[in-house]
């Protein structure tokens, strides 16, 4: 059965191939056919011509009865005689007139022998006029008899041909029928392949990984296509994760990304120890509180802190007890200043706290002597007592200055003024003086 494309591709160009081959061999045999009558219309014209010649030395005989008239009809016999001989092979039909011929030439003898007798004897005279007429009769009938075989040739031919494309025309009609149902049935088929093909591709690219090609009448090529995709969507689904997991996982990892941005974002703007602003941070966010305080007309306060004994007990307790102070002082300092304000580590023992949006500065008083009260308490570490005091130097915004750089040296300068003093001090940059403290904390003032 042909269940196979490349069956009915093969049935089809043989039929096809067969048909051309059968064209052509018709065709050819007409062609033949054609030659063939031709050839024997030209040996039977031929002869008519003979005949006609002749005919034609007996008219000019019976009409001069001389000799020479006589020896050309004997030569007009002849050559017809050897026309006749030469053409029966192709021709039959010939027998009748080669008799006749033969007939012809008997008279033609016994006219000779009449010819020499006296033509004063009455026998004679009756018998040449008996020959006349024969003669007549026989070219007569010679020319009708050539007419018979000139019909009977053309109606050969025509039979001949007739037959031929009865022939072809009846191959042609059933080789057609042939090649029409395969070119159908391939079409038919093919289409029914496609389509199912087509759906099930569709289906998987719609994220369906259980699609499989609907079965229906097709080909045995098609059939082996479906059973190859139905074993490759079995193996997608063993190795392929679904759309939901695949969205699920998309979203852990951009949720992993975003988190580690947003650590690598912290750490390019923290310091590592005390999670404190690093140097490059404060100067964006101090940048940005004093466009606020520009906008708004608030003010700043900037502290800048210095750890005292800080070295001496690094280098007596070591660099994890440095560490653990300042740690723990990043801890104290967060917790005393509000949400709005912020603070860094410059490096080493080194802090820097700024003030946000201040009305006035009352409260900055306030705030470096709770800054000073919560360094200088104790600190544990391995079973040890620690203790470190701080200096604080302060600077306003704008009263000092509306400078950036300039706004942070002050407050440098006025820590290194507090450094100076004995014991927990805070030096401020305003024109009111604070006297120094007995107590840990001490408030003096830059122009003292």
């Amino acid at each position: 059965m042909l269940n196979s494309l490349f069956k009915k591709l093969f049935v089809l160009s043989t039929t096809t191939l067969m048909l051309t081959l059968f064209i052509i061999v018709s065709f050819s045999r007409v062609a033949a056919e054609q030659r063939e009558t031709k050839v024997e219309l030209d040996q039977i014209i031929d002869l008519q011509l003979s005949v006609d010649l002749l005919r034609s030395q007996l008219w000019f005989f019976l009409q001069f009865g001389d000799e020479l008239s006589l020896n050309q009809v004997e030569l007009a016999q002849a050559e017809l005689a050897t026309k006749l001989a030469k053409y029966k092979k192709s021709h039959n039909q010939l027998e009748n007139i080669q008799r006749m011929n033969h007939s012809l030439n008997a008279l033609l003898t016994r006219e000779i022998q009449l010819y020499v007798v006296e033509a004063s004897e009455s026998e004679s005279v009756n018998s040449i006029g008996f020959l006349h007429s024969r003669y007549n009769m026989i070219v007569q009938n010679m020319t009708e008899e050539l007419a018979y075989v000139h019909q009977s040739a053309l109606n050969r031919n025509t039979d001949n041909v007739q037959s031929v494309m009865m022939y072809a025309a009846a191959w042609l009609v059933v080789c057609s029928f042939l090649v029409s149902a395969t070119a159908w049935l391939i079409s038919f088929r093919f289409k029914a392949g496609v389509e199912a093909m087509k759906k099930a591709i569709v289906d998987l690219a719609n994220g369906n990984l259980d699609s499989k090609v609907e079965v229906v009448k097709m080909d045995e090529e098609f059939r082996r296509m479906a059973r190859f995709f139905d074993e490759m969507t079995v193996s997608l689904r063993d190795t392929t994760v679904t759309k939901q997991e695949l969205e699920d996982e998309v979203k852990r990892q951009t949720k992993q990304l975003i988190h580690k941005q947003e650590q690598l974002i912290f750490l390019a703007e923290h310091d590592p120890l005390t999670n404190l602003m690093n140097r490059r941070a404060f100067d964006r966010a101090l940048e940005s509180a004093i466009v606020k305080a520009n906008r708004s007309n608030c003010k700043l306060a900037i502290f800048f802190i210095d750890l005292d004994e800080f070295k001496s007990v690094n280098d007596t307790f070591g660099h994890d007890a440095g560490d653990a102070i300042l740690v723990e002082v990043s801890n104290r300092i967060l917790t005393a200043i509000r949400e709005s304000d912020f603070a860094c580590r410059l490096g080493g023992d080194e802090f820097v706290v700024c003030l946000d949006l201040l009305n006035d500065f009352d409260v900055v008083t306030v705030k470096a002597q709770q800054l000073l009260e919560i360094i200088n308490l104790p600190i544990n570490f391995n079973n040890r007592t620690l203790k470190v005091g701080a200096s604080i130097g302060v600077s306003y915004f704008p009263d000092h200055t509306r400078n950036k750089e300039v706004l942070v040296s002050l407050a440098d300068e006025a820590m290194y003024r507090a450094k100076q003093m004995v014991g927990p001090a805070c030096f401020d940059g305003r024109s009111t003086i604070c006297k120094k403290a007995v107590s840990p904390v001490r408030l003096t003032s830059i122009n003292e």
